[in-house]
């Protein structure tokens, strides 16, 4: 695998000059994504850098930086390497007020004292997140949700056997094997679990990433130090050892993994970038402003760190569907050419995207041309009847579902489709949802559902329109 440079968009540094990264704020909400400031400095200026939180995997406190490259790090001067065993009972939360050097910021450092070998070190709590309870985007983002697991699998148990039935709003490119053994290995060790679920009431009620260690077994790692007379600071740590899974296998099933029946007719359509010409990039851009992550930069993260387990069991693919592989093009085959630039963001695939098509709007408040625009002005009269008490109105791209499906876009291969999903609240407390996509010349059907459980009607739109997305072209 070619090493690929990861680049900060709003870099302010010079060609060649190293920047030390100093500090990473606390996570808080931007624009309905979850964001952290990193301050860099550089020939004694301190400059702050907005990024997705995403990005923190690849962030190491007290590194240094070249060029916005963020897929590699240089430790600083007279750091060591050290590895120790950290037990439960010798571990201590500490807090306190801290002026951003070069700034007039202030945030709150939050650390764990560790004692080991008769010395104490200076434990981050944000390197506990990120190393050791979520080391890739997708448990990153899940810690800020409340029992969403459910909503990306299902859990069976059986003797010496875990199968995760997985729905299609889990990124197929997070069931590699290295992703599964960090998830399995959260979920067997129910302290672990504890501590992270926990981590999202605590920030939706203060705002502020704060747990206590309540790990109940030895966690030995690792880690680059910045060694004092009495110990020192853990600025990084590079590998987190003996980790044990309780299973001799891992069984999983996703709706992207299909059986595969050789066809011997051509491919419908080919997808091809209009920069690259399908080739790989040597360089992405990170920009907090656009959506959607790369299935790559996952890969330059986990590169990063290294984690070992006592004994790895054996994953099993369950292939349910079946699926016709087309090998060759002919003159029938569509081409569709995709403007990309190499500009991505390391917000989670689904997860910001979704939220953000799925805000309501009132009726009146929206604005939408073409058929979706008749559409809305049907639910305009809809509204005026006495049995209607509102209609509100969710609006987004089906792009938020899949970043590879040809369906997502409109015939030019350009526009993306859109769909829009009216709520309409009758009185008697009775809700009905109408879900409508943009057809073109496609005869799709409007869905009009009834919907038993308000409280899981975001979930059920989401795994509605992602089964579209992904069904449509299968066959």
């Amino acid at each position: 695998m070619s090493k690929q440079q990861v680049k900060l968009d709003n870099w302010p540094f010079k060609n060649g000059e190293k920047a030390q990264l100093i500090w990473i704020s606390s996570p808080f909400w931007q624009s309905k994504k979850i964001m952290i400031y990193a301050y860099f400095r550089a020939n004694g200026k301190t400059e702050k850098l907005l990024a997705d939180w995403g990005t923190l995997p690849a962030l190491a406190i007290q590194h240094y930086y070249m060029n916005g490259d963020i897929s590699k790090s240089i430790a600083p001067a007279g750091t060591e390497e050290v590895e120790m065993t950290i037990y439960p009972n010798t571990v201590s939360y500490f807090e306190k007020e801290w002026s951003i050097y070069g700034t007039n910021d202030k945030d709150i450092s939050r650390s764990f004292i560790v004692s080991s070998n008769n010395k104490n070190y200076i434990l981050p709590l944000i390197e506990v997140v990120r190393s050791i309870l979520a080391p890739n985007r997708f448990l990153l983002y899940r810690l800020f949700e409340t029992n969403s697991f459910p909503q990306y699998f299902i859990e069976q148990y059986e003797a010496n056997k875990i199968h995760l039935d997985f729905s299609s709003l889990f990124h197929r490119k997070y069931t590699k094997d290295n992703f599964l053994y960090q998830l399995v290995w959260l979920f067997s060790n129910q302290d672990l679990r504890r501590v992270f679920e926990n981590v999202a009431y605590t920030f939706i009620n203060t705002g502020i990433v704060k747990f206590d260690w309540l790990f109940t077994k030895p966690i030995t790692i690792k880690a680059i130090v910045k060694p004092t007379s009495n110990g020192g600071t853990i600025l990084r740590i590079t590998n987190v050892k003996n980790k044990q899974i309780p299973y001799s296998e891992i069984s999983f099933s996703h709706p992207e993994i299909l059986q595969t029946e050789k066809s011997g007719e051509a491919k419908k359509y080919t997808l091809n970038s209009k920069s690259n010409n399908g080739s790989q990039q040597n360089e992405l851009t990170l920009d907090e402003e656009v959506e959607g992550a790369t299935d790559y930069f996952d890969l330059i993260e986990m590169d990063n760190q290294v984690h070992e387990y006592v004994k790895l069991p054996k994953v099993t693919k369950i292939r349910r569907n079946s699926n016709k592989q087309r090998n060759f093009e002919d003159e029938n085959t569509k081409r569709y050419f995709i403007d990309d630039q190499g500009r991505r963001s390391t917000s989670d695939v689904g997860g910001n995207k979704v939220a953000k098509g799925l805000e309501n709007k009132s009726l009146y408040d929206f604005q939408v041309q073409g058929e979706l625009g008749e559409f809305i002005k049907v639910l305009k009269v809809l509204e005026i009847y006495s049995e209607v008490q509102s209609i509100n109105v969710i609006q987004g791209s089906l792009k938020e579902f899949s970043d590879t499906k040809r369906f997502v876009y409109l015939n030019d291969g350009v526009i993306e489709r859109k769909y829009v999903i009216a709520e309409i609240v009758l009185f008697a407390n009775k809700v009905v949802s109408v879900i409508e996509v943009e057809r073109e010349d496609m005869a799709l059907s409007t869905l009009i559902c009834k919907l038993k459980m308000q409280q899981d009607k975001n979930y059920c739109y989401k795994q509605t329109l992602s089964g579209l997305v992904n069904k449509w072209e299968m066959g």
